[in-house]
């Protein structure tokens, strides 16, 4: 991921280093070049080599200016690279920082633990603010993650007289005026523009795909009876039953695919053969239906959700204006959709407006990689998760 808000964007000339010693970083580069036009050279920092060292290899200024620096650290052993990097005072002239960390949490101890804190208490120090981070899915395992990669922004370089990037949606009447390629471009620029900030935000269920991000800040505010409907689970219940277990909440699952039938599934996870959809009708071993009518099957009209997690194939794209027309999005508090579309729909971005005009931002997104299709700009997934918070949470009467 790259920063581009005004203050952060790399701009010509623009300048990154490939410090990346793990994973190769070819598309990164390929796609930097393609975007940025930036000059890319690959500079592997040991404790031998500095950020000074190799800006005059490369014939670059002292006091230049590099818009990126990746950056892997493998071990705790490679920790001290991180205090010879910032004891040489390079560090201030470092625009945005993207920091890979690769240790095995099974043969991790306290100690080591508290090495790594104090490395990212020493960059915090100097400058460095956390603006994202990632869990590298080749690095996965049912339990843990064994990497993660972590994205820094240099703070000195914050220009206070610009406004963070807004991407706003047009009416819908406009929207229908859009040609299929701006109207796919608008798409994946919206979805991929935050416009909440949670700070505290929590893996629930697998790693991999599979699990989703809960926004913690909000689910420890919640004073309300917890209930949660959970859309499109497969076979994988995992973020049901660890939703559930943490924030004492009542689950309920849906799903009309599944080869077991509608049982209890944990102590407070009720799973039922039947979907999400704009109407009710029968649908291979179950039947889909409207969420008001699902409420009221269960008693929660008046019962304010949770969370709403939705992962449906393509049926959100129906069953979401269902769900704004009859109001039942009005006392939700976090919405996780995964979308399935190029964006290149009308309804598509007709829909994004409705959900912006209902209350609902942006704090998170993950394109998820099992769905990529545009070989020019790969962060293009047909599968976009896309994470909400209600921003005018009303308590139905």
């Amino acid at each position: 991921y790259i920063c581009a808000d005004p203050t952060y964007v790399p701009r010509k000339p623009c300048t990154t280093f490939l410090s990346n010693n793990i994973f190769p970083e070819n598309m990164f580069s390929e796609d930097l070049k393609l975007r940025y036009g930036c000059d890319i050279y690959k500079t592997p920092l040991w404790l031998k080599t500095s950020l000074k060292s190799w800006k005059n290899e490369t014939n670059i200024p002292i006091n230049d200016v590099i818009d990126i620096l990746t950056l892997s650290i493998n071990g705790i052993s490679n920790l001290p690279l991180i205090d010879h990097i910032v004891n040489e005072k390079s560090t201030s002239q470092v625009r945005q920082l993207l920091l890979e960390l690769h240790f095995n949490p099974g043969q991790m101890s306290i100690e080591d633990y508290a090495q790594i804190l104090l490395r990212l208490k020493k960059l915090h120090r100097y400058g460095f603010r956390i603006v994202w981070f990632d869990r590298i899915f080749q690095c996965a395992t049912p339990k843990f993650n064994k990497c993660y990669a972590v994205y820094f922004v240099q703070e000195s370089f914050k220009d206070k007289t610009k406004n963070l990037e807004v991407v706003n949606l047009p009416s819908v009447e406009e929207i229908k005026g859009i040609k299929s390629t701006k109207s796919s471009d608008l798409y994946f620029k919206y979805l991929q523009t935050t416009q909440i900030f949670c700070q505290n935000i929590f893996r629930m269920g697998q790693i991999v795909d599979g699990g989703w991000d809960v926004c913690h800040d909000h689910m420890v505010k919640y004073t309300q009876p917890c209930i949660v409907y959970s859309f499109g689970v497969s076979g994988d219940l995992t973020f049901d039953d660890e939703v559930s277990e943490t924030y004492h909440c009542d689950v309920f699952s849906f799903d009309p695919t599944t080869v077991f039938p509608t049982h209890q599934h944990g102590p407070n996870v009720w799973f039922y053969r039947i979907g999400i959809g704009n109407k009710h009708e029968k649908f291979r071993a179950g039947y889909v239906a409207p969420l008001q009518e699902l409420r009221e099957m269960h008693n929660h009209t008046s019962s304010p959700i949770a969370i709403l997690k939705i992962d449906v194939e393509g049926a959100e794209w129906p069953s979401l204006p269902n769900m704004i027309e009859t109001r039942q999005l009005e006392d939700v508090a976090q919405l996780y959709l995964e979308f399935h579309g190029q964006g290149d729909k009308e309804n598509e971005l007709v829909v994004l407006k409705m959900l912006y005009d209902a209350g609902f931002r942006i704090f998170w997104f993950h394109p998820n990689p099992n769905c990529l299709y545009d070989k020019k700009i790969r962060t293009r997934s047909r599968c976009m998760e896309v994470y909400f918070i209600n921003t005018s949470l009303k308590k139905k009467v």
